[in-house]
């Protein structure tokens, strides 16, 4: 190994190869930080380019945009809400508060060094520990699979204290999403309305596009800011967040890293599960957990080192058992297999010189992305200080060609704009799309491996023995178990009634508590739901209706507890308590949400350029009502439709070559 290491170490420092690994780590975060454009298309993009290179300098090059378009999703949860990879869900619980305290610099920069003391954890465990981690990969089977995704669905117990009727049903919700399309038992399509499109179901990433980005839209358009949120640089701040995790966050980063790379080598789990465990770890440790998810740098920082660590453990097992633990793994698998190396554990030997240099490169990627991602980020934080009326239409194009470009399909346009006024209707009712997300992403998961499970169970005669016959299984339910229940013994201490013998039945809601209609707008949309999917179920058979089934009695239920607490909130508060603060602009979110429709129409007849400069045009207009005079919106709307239809076309149809939807009156013309 050391032989091997003090021969990468020229290739480290060669300045054409250097040169690769700082341009595709800006190219990565770029593209990590736009909706819709993943690491594995960023990676995808670029391997036509390796051919052309010497297998080194293009494989650095592939893994520095792997690890650059990971991290880049945290500047886009931090500024926007939206995390740019669905690795990123749960770095927007703490870095979009802290985003809206003014602090978007502590959330940036808290991400930027997380995600690099990540990405070296797992670079070290690829190094030192890929054998033996590869072996232990091996002996996770479907009972062991399905218990480490529910061990991940068991977030929900610790991200919904104190709402937690709510958090079940919004989990529950994003469970029954997942089901749409074939079913993965019987390959019988199930829950497509009609519509044949959704037999390959519900895209997650459209779904992440929709719950966070276009809902965020509407919620902010709605608002009455200026801008996104006040931002104030802090001098020094890049020292102060490295002092605050070397001093308060070792332990975070470490346990966070490990568990990051340890889900990493698991084929199937990813960055999501990571992030999400790793989340709620953190948080049910702390001293003080009610603190996370109202901007602390603590829930950035479990996040982010988790989801970057997850890189390296991802790659152990394309190393050496040829099995990618990624999407992205996959696709740098056939850039090596298209170099002529094949995987397995005489690659290290075999292929010595080009395995190291790729593993010891990883270490460079990550510590060469702290001065890049640093200026990277500077230069976004602009960001915020541009208009909060122009950021919200260059949002909405972004998210829909960022969507059209996953499957070069209108459907996940159409998913998208669905969930954006899902994710908008669940802000105002008070469900939770981070637990929504989470059980789309797990939802299938769950379902595959719990099928699984019940054919084993049919042959070895004992459903016991399958879910439980092994120590690792064993394991994870413990941890599942402790998942769900502690989070209440270790707050038990830190509750407050809410309600005291005496108080005054006519006082408004108490501070957190949500009033009646948001309670009762809840059960009703649960219900739509219910009643949706329902209507679906009679031409299944029992096997592909069994979850599904279990999905809606539970949602019913809880729709019953529902509208029992508000019915009681109401008699003690009234329907609509002083809640404080201002109403949302109803008019700009009609508006802008009729607008975002009418552009989704617009695609197809018109293409997707003319239709974006009426979208841009239209909305600049109106939006911008804060302008002296209509000559000046008009000249204003002009400047933005100009400049974004441009950087639109540079990016994405010039550099990036990500295809846009054609029209068919001009071609038919």
């Amino acid at each position: 190994m050391l032989e091997n290491i003090l021969q990468a170490l020229p290739h480290l420092v060669d300045p054409f190869n250097l040169l690769l690994m700082i341009g595709g780590l800006a190219g990565g975060i770029i593209i990590g930080a736009l909706p819709g454009l993943t690491a594995t298309m960023g990676v995808a993009l670029m391997v036509p380019a390796t051919f052309s290179l010497d297998a080194i300098p293009g494989l650095l090059m592939l893994g520095a945009i792997y690890v650059g378009a990971i991290y880049g999703g945290a500047n886009a949860a931090c500024l926007i809400c939206t995390p740019g990879t669905p690795s990123s869900v749960a770095t927007t619980f703490d870095a979009w508060p802290l985003c809206q305290k003014g602090r978007a610099d502590v959330g940036l920069n808290t991400s930027l060094l997380s995600s690099s003391f990540g990405g070296i954890i797992g670079t070290l465990l690829l190094l030192f520990l890929a054998a033996p981690l590869a072996r232990f990969a091996l002996n996770f089977g479907g009972p062991e699979n399905l218990w480490l995704c529910l061990f991940g669905l068991s977030t929900i117990a610790a991200m919904s204290t104190g709402n937690l009727i709510k958090g079940l049903l919004s989990g529950a919700l994003g469970l029954l999403v997942a089901t749409i399309g074939i079913d993965p038992h019987t390959a019988y399509p199930r829950f497509t309305f009609g519509t044949y499109a959704l037999v390959q179901g519900v895209e997650v990433i459209p779904a992440m596009i929709g719950l966070f980005s276009i809902s965020q839209v509407l919620v902010l358009i709605g608002s009455h800011k200026p801008h996104i949120a006040e931002y104030q640089p802090t001098p020094g701040v890049f020292w102060k967040v490295l002092k605050k995790l070397t001093r308060d966050c070792k332990m975070i980063l470490l346990r966070s890293s490990l568990i990051g790379g340890l889900v990493g080598m698991l084929p199937g789990a990813g960055g999501e599960i990571a992030s999400i465990i790793a989340y709620n770890e953190s948080k049910r440790w702390d001293k003080e957990p009610s603190r996370y998810g109202t901007g602390v740098e603590e829930g950035v920082a479990a996040s982010e080192s988790a989801n970057n660590a997850v890189i390296g453990g991802a790659l152990i097992p394309m190393f050496t058992l040829g099995i990618p633990g990624s999407a992205v793994a996959a696709v740098i698998l056939g850039a090596l297999m298209a170099k002529g190396i094949q995987p397995g554990f005489k690659v290290f030997t075999v292929s010595g010189d080009l395995t190291y240099a790729f593993i010891t490169s990883q270490f460079v990627v990550n510590l060469l992305m702290i001065p890049v991602g640093f200026i990277l980020a500077r230069f976004m934080a602009k960001l915020l200080a541009i208009r909060l009326t122009f950021v919200a239409i260059g949002i909405v194009v972004l998210s829909v060609i960022g969507s059209y470009a996953i499957r070069n399909s209108m459907l996940d346009v159409g998913v998208a704009l669905a969930f954006g006024g899902i994710g908008y209707l669940c802000s105002r009712s008070g469900l939770d799309t981070g637990t929504m997300a989470l059980g789309i992403i797990l939802g299938p998961m769950i379902e595959e491996n719990l099928g699984k499970c019940f054919q084993l169970a049919k042959s070895e005669g004992s459903v016991l023995n399958v879910f439980a016959n092994s120590p690792i299984a064993l394991f994870l339910i413990v941890m599942t178990l402790l998942s769900v229940i502690s989070p209440y013994f270790l707050n038990k201490k830190r509750k407050i009634k809410t309600v005291v013998p005496g108080q005054d039945m006519d006082a408004p809601a108490p501070v957190g508590e949500d009033p009646a209609w948001k309670d009762f707008l809840a059960v009703f949309f649960t219900m739509l739901v219910i009643a949706a999917f329902a209507a679906q179920t009679s031409e299944l058979d029992e096997l592909s209706f069994l979850f599904p089934l279990c999905l809606l009695v539970f949602l019913t239920a809880g729709s019953v507890l529902l509208f029992g607490r508000g019915f009681r909130r109401m008699k003690r508060w009234g329907l609509f308590p002083d809640e404080g603060g201002e109403r949302p602009q109803a008019r700009k979110v009609i508006v802008m949400a009729a607008g975002a429709l009418l552009y989704a129409l617009a695609i197809m007849p018109l293409g997707f350029y003319p239709a974006t400069a009426l979208f841009l045009f239209g909305m600049s207009y109106y939006q911008n009502s804060a302008a002296p005079s209509r000559l000046n919106r008009l000249g204003m709307a002009l400047v933005v439709t100009g400049l974004l239809c441009a950087l639109v076309w540079f990016g994405f149809t010039y550099l990036l070559s990500v295809p846009t939807p054609a029209s068919i009156l001009f071609e038919a013309g």
